[in-house]
C-alpha cells in the first residue's frame, strides 16, 4: 500500500527548498525546471502543489514572513510598554530583525512586485490571510495593554492603521532610496506612544 503523503508537510518541504535556492541564486536566476529536477519529482507531481513559478515564490516568501512575525510576536510578550512592544513586533520594518530572517528582507524586496498583482486571486488570498494574521497579533497586543491600563480602551482601533502605515512606508522605501523607513517609522511610533499616553492620562483624570 503506498505511503500517504501529508500535503502540508510536502508544501513546507518544497518551500524550504525553494527558499534555499532563492537565497543562493536570487529570483532572476531561479529556474523552475531545474528546481523541480532537484526535488526528484515529476512535473505532474510538482504542479499538483504549485501551478506557476510565481505561486511557488509567493508561497515560499509568505511562509517565511509568517515565521518571522510569529517570532517577533512571541518576543513582544516579554515587553511591557506600547512603544517597546511595537518596536519589537515591527522589528522587520525597523531593520532590527533576528539575523536568521535578515535574508528574508532582501528576497521580499526583490519579489515585492509579485504581491501587487491584483489579477492573481491566489496571491490576493495569501496577502489577505497574512494581513489578517498581523491584525490578530496587533489586536492581542492592544488587548493586553488595555487590560493593564497602559493605553485607553479605544486604542485598539489603531490596529489596522498601524499595519497599513508600516506597509505603506515599506512600499515607499522600495520606490525611494532616500526614504529611511527605520527613522520615519520609529518617529511615528514615538509620536503615537505620546498621543496614547496623553489620551490615557486625560481619561484617568
Amino acid at each position: 500500500m503506498p505511503k500517504k503523503v501529508n500535503v502540508d508537510d510536502k508544501l513546507e518541504y518544497i518551500c524550504e527548498k525553494a527558499y534555499e535556492e532563492l537565497l543562493k541564486n536570487g529570483i532572476n536566476h531561479f529556474s523552475l525546471n531545474k528546481f523541480i529536477d532537484s526535488l526528484q519529482m515529476s512535473k505532474g507531481q510538482f504542479y499538483y502543489y504549485f501551478k506557476t513559478k510565481e505561486a511557488l515564490i509567493c508561497k515560499t516568501i509568505d511562509q517565511k514572513c509568517y515565521e518571522a512575525f510569529a517570532y517577533t510576536y512571541e518576543q513582544t510578550k516579554s515587553k511591557s510598554t506600547f512603544l517597546d512592544k511595537m518596536n519589537t513586533f515591527f522589528a522587520f520594518f525597523l531593520g532590527n530583525v533576528e539575523p536568521r530572517f535578515a535574508d528574508l528582507d532582501r528576497l521580499l524586496k526583490s519579489t515585492f512586485h509579485l504581491y501587487v498583482n491584483a489579477d492573481n486571486s491566489a496571491i490576493k488570498q495569501l496577502n489577505t490571510e497574512f494581513y489578517q494574521l498581523l491584525f490578530s497579533y496587533i489586536e492581542e497586543i492592544f488587548d493586553e495593554l488595555i487590560e493593564k491600563g497602559y493605553v485607553p480602551q479605544n486604542a485598539k482601533k489603531l490596529a489596522r492603521s498601524l499595519i497599513a502605515t508600516a506597509d505603506g512606508m515599506y512600499l515607499h522605501a522600495l520606490m525611494n532610496d532616500n526614504y529611511d523607513m527605520k527613522v520615519y517609522f520609529s518617529e511615528y511610533l514615538v509620536m503615537l506612544d505620546a498621543l496614547l499616553k496623553l489620551d490615557n492620562e486625560g481619561k484617568k483624570k
